[in-house]
């Protein structure tokens, strides 16, 4: 099976406590974009093909306490491959909080000014990941990932990326656009604009990208993507039909199932990517692997929390 390297950062996650209650009542675990993505990679892979396993790995920095050697250990008992997590000694993963809402709509509060995260390309650890590509068939990245980062240390990113698609690798990419870790919205965009030349495929969700771009259907979103330089696009857009492209001119809408019983959108997009690329490296066609996306990402909302059982699901 194909291995793809998700890179990014993962945080302690305060879940199920409001404002004014008791906190005892919150349940502490762990989420972060991309770590979720490649979790419901490993889990959908599993569910696909039972036999397999190793098919994503994590890169992060963490630092060498016992919440950071819990997440290490979570992961390696979902099969994800952790060599490649820089520990530093002092630092501490960041913290958010989720609410949400009666429509399972969610907002975060946000600790991580000092994360450790912010150092996954520090101490030489950028030259230990070039050194680790050939492993690789695939390498995952978001707009978090770039946002988290230094202005030094993002340039230094889309330098590994082209690094790795110049030697075939494939990158994969979701905006997953949040303003509120972007100086503006003009260098989002620029950073964006420079690391999709090297990008096989995005995967953005069709509200990040017009809120950001000024996109006003998601055909404009997929032909704007096609024109930066990317070979398939894939837009999200929640219980709305899922639109697909490629630069064959080829595209289409896959319809997800109805959901009624939402009750938390944390890590809908995220499942539905690490979803969609278990399929796609199972060698499903691209509206078969989102319709196991959706099927994923439908799982998640009806559970609290961004990492939730999906080991019941079955794929037609």
């Amino acid at each position: 099976m194909p291995q793809i390297a998700f890179i990014g950062e993962c945080m302690l996650e305060l879940s199920g406590a409001q404002p004014g209650s008791v906190f005892g009542a919150a349940k502490l675990g762990f989420a972060g974009d991309t770590l979720n993505a490649a979790t419901y990679m490993a889990r959908t892979s599993r569910l696909l093909d039972p036999a397999q396993s190793g098919t994503a790995a994590y890169i992060t920095a963490l630092g060498r306490d016992a919440y950071s050697n819990a997440m290490i250990a979570a992961w390696q008992a979902d099969g994800i491959a952790t060599d490649l997590v820089r520990e530093i000694d002092g630092a501490l993963p960041g913290l958010y909080t989720i609410q949400t809402d009666a429509t399972g709509e969610r907002s975060f509060s946000y600790w991580r000014d000092q994360a450790a995260a912010k150092q996954v390309l520090a101490g030489g650890h950028d030259q230990t990941i070039k050194n680790a590509f050939a492993r690789f068939d695939g390498f995952y990245l978001s707009g978090i990932s770039l946002a988290i980062l230094s202005p030094a240390d993002r340039q230094n990113m889309i330098r590994l990326v082209a690094e790795y698609a110049d030697q075939g690798g494939k990158v994969y990419f979701d905006t997953n656009h949040r303003p509120r870790l972007w100086p503006d919205a003009k260098t989002a965009i620029e950073i964006y604009q420079a690391i999709a030349p090297y990008c096989d495929t995005v995967l953005p969700t069709f509200d990040d990208d017009a809120a950001l771009f000024g996109d006003t259907s998601v055909q404009q979103t997929g032909q704007r993507w096609l024109d930066a330089g990317l070979r398939e696009v894939v837009v999200k857009s929640g219980g709305a039909p899922t639109y697909w492209c490629n630069r064959d001119g080829q595209s289409g809408f896959v319809t997800p199932p109805v959901i009624t019983d939402i009750v938390d959108t944390t890590s809908a997009g995220d499942s539905f990517n690490g979803a969609f690329l278990a399929a796609r490296s199972h060698g499903n066609s691209i509206e078969d692997a989102i319709a196991v996306a959706q099927k994923v990402a439908g799982r998640v909302i009806c559970r609290h929390g961004a990492l939730v059982d999906i080991s019941d699901l079955k794929f037609g």
